[in-house]
């Protein structure tokens, strides 16, 4: 019976494999044998980020839907996160991977477009 949740396994880190931020990661999930992440935190001005690293087995594209499931279950509904388009001299495109960055719990981005968000606050729209 294949079970319905992430089921932790070795890290790189763990297994001492890999160089720069890959072998930094230091939790590791699998989800039915259809998605892999990789976790490591990092301090910064901001609290504890956690960098997610995710992709699926096919090595094929993750749907927006499906990358806001594996944060939810993963991290938490209340958990912000965002994925980054970096400059092309700091792009990274090697193994069809997405990066997750999930900001500490409470955390806000000081834009957005939900009513809610900080830069939506109090504005009124014609």
């Amino acid at each position: 019976m294949i079970e319905d949740k992430w089921i932790g396994k070795p890290s790189p880190k763990s297994m001492h494999k890999g160089t720069g931020w890959f072998a930094k990661l230091d939790k590791a999930y699998v989800y039915n044998g259809k998605y892999a992440a990789m976790t490591r935190e990092i301090d910064t001005e901001w609290g504890k980020i956690i960098h997610c690293a995710v992709r699926n087995v096919e090595g094929t594209e993750i749907s927006w839907k499906d990358k806001q499931w594996i944060k939810d279950s993963l991290f938490g509904k209340d958990r912000m996160a965002i994925e980054v388009f970096p400059t092309d001299d700091r792009l990274v495109d090697a193994a069809n991977m997405y990066h997750l960055w999930v900001f500490p719990k409470g955390f806000e981005l000081p834009f957005g477009i939900h009513d809610d968000d900080v830069s939506e606050r109090g504005k009124k729209w014609i």
